[in-house]
Parts: C-alpha cells; structure tokens; sequence
C-alpha cells in the first residue's frame, strides 16, 4: 500500500484509552475494580434525561440536525451567563465556540496559536494529552516540575527560568489531572505578569471548575491583563456527567476564537444538535446547580475521604495530597516499589492481573510521575473502593512483609 503520514510516528497511543479499551472487554467481569479511568459514575440529571428522550421521539430531525459549527446561539448565551454568574467575568456569546469535548478544544486551541518549532510548557506531571498534541503540531514540549512535597504546587520562580524567546504558551490545567491540585491566586497572577512580560498565551483547561472540594481555582482571565492572551477550554463531560456526548466549549478573545472556528469546521463541522439542545436544559430552571450541590459535590466528596482515609491506613508509606478538585489521588509509591524492586507501570499492570484492580501508572504523565500511580475516587461506590484498597494492601504486603 502506499506510505503513511509520518505525523502517527511523532505521537504514542493514548495508554489510557488502551486501559478503557480493555476495561470494555472485562466489564462483565464484576471482579475487576478500577480506580483507572476518569469518567463520572453518576448518571445525568434525571431532567435532562427525560428532555433529551423526549426530543428524540418528538423531534427526531432537530435531534440530529447540522448546527452552525460555532455552536446554538442560545447555548453559547446560557454559557456566558453561567460564567458570569460563577466566576465574574463576561463574555460575548460570539467568544464562545462549542466543541466536541475538552479534547477537541485542546486541538484547535494549540492549533490556532502555535508554529513548528514554538515551545509550549506544561506542569509535570499533568495531563498526558498535552504533551502529544503540542508535538502533532510540531511544537516543544517544556516541562515545569511540581512535586508532592509542594502540595503539587508550581513555582513563579523556575517558571520563568524556563521561559525563552521561543515559548508561545503555557498550559495550566486547575482543578488538576492527575494531581486533584488546585493553583493559587498567587500563582495565577504571576502566571499572567510573566505572559505579559514575554508574550506568550496562556491556555487555561478548566474542564474541572465545578469539581472542587473546598476552594475555587481562580479564574484567569477575570484579570483584566488576560483577557487578550487566554483561551479557556471547558467540557460538560464532569460537571453533567455526560463524557459520551462529546460536548465542551472554549472562550477567548474575538480573533482567537474565529481562528479555532476556521479550523474546527475543517475537523468535525459542528457539534452534536442532541448534545447541545441537552445542555441547554442543564442550564436551566437551575438543574445544573441543584445537580452539583445536591448530588454530584456530596457523593464524590465522600469518596474522596474515605479512600484518603484508606490510603492512609492501609498504604501508610505511599504519600499523597488531599485532592482539592478534580477525581483523582496521585500517590508516591516509591517506598513500596524499590522494596518490591518493580516501576509504576509493571507494579500496575501486575494489580490488574494479580489482585483484579485498575490503577494509572504515574509515568503516563510525565517524567515526575514515575513511581506514583493514579487513583481516581469517583468511579465506584465506596463498598468497592474499600474493597479495591484492601486488594492493593495485601498485593503490597505479599512482597514487603
């Protein structure tokens, strides 16, 4: 057959979608529990549901029409007065571009504002599909180290001993994957005086802003210094629980969103009509923030406690941090793994195989990840979470003990 693009060779497959892949085949295995993926486990507020069935049999053809490909005016209003509402600052709905999943936005976000060659830095560890996406479009990966001893915070300081005549963007995800960290006040500031200095865009994944235990992240371009550097990207996935509908937007300024809808038209055209008209619902008579605070906030909430709580008491060498946001434990294994002379990923996949438990190894994200795994709290309920914790203990404690 004729030669392929060489673009596949520069990125690796996604080794969390071949752990969800995977995960697909055993689901009829009830003995298996994955703390892996990090898909909500609650279902979609129940108006929604019904909104959405009901247009299906009513309306079948406006179901699944062809949308404009910036998205449905009256959805991208709902947004700006959502965002408004919770984080102070305005936008024009025309800002608002819907697209199909925080990934998507990623895309054409990095898309629109880097050229081969430009350096783009990321936190490590963060996010896995950052650092693939940048080099897809022949950008370079810089990576800012944090660390568990520092509450996974990043440093102003070595940030900007990194920055260079090539950097063109800074990734900041907040609520954090795969650390639960949510960044400073202090440190969005500094953040937005160092684009400033030296020009660069700030890429600001929020896909978790209504995930948080505690405080808010701070919203970065309610600087006003930000406002013309920031491109903000969101997903419906966590905060509706709907992560198979595909359906995020992204905010920024005038011509940056143009640009991103200039390049979206050429990659999916539009976003879902169904999904659209669904989230337009969740945005009103108050569903999204009754569903937030009555159901989804709560429930994880005591996830997340009780497996720290596990962690600590069965895993009492591993550190970690009490995730402030977002669904995850990232834990220092390091203690364990050199006494049980194995990595993150080979201690992982023996779990899976040994004792029938999901866990990410922390390599995925990045060079400082390795010896850590990811756990996230949120897919099942706390009867298997107790039971999941247990299995790791003794798997543990078969080699150490």
């Amino acid at each position: 057959m004729p030669s392929l693009s060489s673009r596949p060779t520069i990125i690796r497959r996604s080794p969390i979608r071949r752990i969800a892949a995977l995960l697909e085949e055993a689901k009829r295995k009830e003995s298996i529990i994955s703390f892996g993926g990090g898909a909500p486990s609650l279902p979609p507020p129940r108006e929604v549901v019904e909104y959405l069935a009901k247009m299906l049999r009513e309306e079948p053809a406006k179901a699944v029409s062809y949308t404009s490909t910036r998205g449905i005016p009256e959805l991208r209003e709902l947004i700006a007065q959502d965002l408004k509402k919770h984080w102070g600052v305005e936008y024009d709905p025309n800002q608002v571009l819907i697209v199909n999943g925080g990934t998507e936005g990623i895309y054409v976000a990095l898309s629109a504002t880097i050229e081969p060659g430009d350096e783009v830095i990321i936190l490590d560890p963060t996010y896995l599909g950052y650092s693939e996406a940048i080099k897809l479009f022949g950008g370079k990966v810089r990576r800012l180290p944090v660390s568990v001893e520092s509450g996974y915070q990043p440093s102003l300081e070595e940030l900007e001993r990194i920055i260079s005549p090539l950097t063109k963007a800074f990734i900041l995800l907040s609520p954090d994957n795969p650390t639960g960290r949510v960044v400073t006040e202090k440190f969005v500031r500094g953040l937005v005086d160092l684009a400033v200095k030296y020009d660069f865009w700030i890429i600001f994944d929020a896909v978790y802003k209504h995930i948080s235990f505690g405080r808010k992240t701070p919203w970065v371009d309610a600087i006003p210094e930000a406002r013309e550097r920031t491109i903000t990207i969101n997903s419906f996935s966590k905060e509706a629980s709907v992560p198979g509908l595909r359906i995020g937007y992204v905010t920024g300024p005038q011509e940056a969103i143009d640009a991103m809808e200039k390049i979206k038209q050429y990659i999916s055209l539009a976003p879902s009509a169904a999904a659209q008209y669904a989230m337009i619902k969740f945005h009103e008579d108050g569903i999204k923030d009754r569903y937030l605070e009555e159901v989804v906030i709560p429930t994880y909430r005591k996830r997340r406690d009780l497996m720290y709580k596990l962690i600590k008491e069965y895993l009492p060498e591993a550190r970690t941090v009490l995730p402030e946001g977002a669904f995850y434990f990232f834990v220092d294994m390091r203690r364990y793994l050199e006494a049980m002379n194995r990595n993150d990923e080979e201690f992982a996949n023996r779990l899976l195989y040994r004792k029938s438990v999901v866990v990410i190894p922390g390599r995925y994200f990045g060079d400082k990840g390795k010896g850590h795994v990811r756990m996230t709290f949120v897919t099942e309920p706390e009867d298997r979470i107790e039971e999941g914790m247990r299995r790791i203990a003794a798997y543990v404690s078969s080699y150490v003990f």
